[in-house]
């Protein structure tokens, strides 16, 4: 476990997946996940087979995979394979395993924290929760400034500006 962290410490590496591509009927197309490279089950996951994606990393040990790792690609899994109280239990798990991870410095684990939030970000749209999605996208880019960050943050940005205020269905109600 101990080279794992180092070695997770050491170079955090990224993959990113860009939900749109994965589930059609998704609202979200455009955001980006973050996974962990060289960990069970996220080759699968990159490829779009979800579920043996999941399978993979749930049957892996805490030798071959940390925690925050596992949790992150189960994030990724159930959120694009739509089994949303799941990837709401990974997510959560991920955003805290990156706070109570060792053996890293502090700024890694900001690192972990960041993508761990944007993750959870992606899955609240899924939720249609937009404001918590932009509470983690917002927390993500003070953690860490990396381009999936600001991505993420922008894109919903910019769709929550463009959208109708509300106010505009409330005075055509009333009339």
């Amino acid at each position: 476990m101990k080279a794992r962290a180092i070695k997770l410490g050491s170079s955090l590496a990224l993959m990113l997946m860009a939900s749109g591509s994965f589930l059609a009927s998704a609202t979200t197309n455009g955001y980006k996940m973050v996974l962990i490279e060289d960990t069970p089950g996220v080759a699968a996951l990159q490829a779009g087979q979800f579920d043996q994606g999941i399978s993979e990393t749930l049957a892996s040990n805490s030798a071959e995979v940390d925690n925050f790792s596992r949790q992150m690609s189960l994030c990724v899994g159930f959120t694009k394979s739509g089994k949303l109280e799941q990837a709401s239990s990974a997510c959560d798990s991920a955003v805290s395993a990156a706070q109570q991870f060792h053996h890293v410095s502090s700024s890694d684990k900001r690192e972990m924290r960041a993508y761990a939030l944007t993750n959870r970000g992606v899955l609240r749209l899924l939720q249609n929760n937009n404001l918590a999605a932009l509470a983690d996208f917002k927390r993500a880019a003070e953690l860490n400034r990396s381009d999936v960050s600001q991505h993420n943050l922008q894109r919903l940005e910019l769709a929550l500006n463009n959208a109708n205020s509300g106010l505009d269905v409330a005075m055509v109600s009333a009339e």
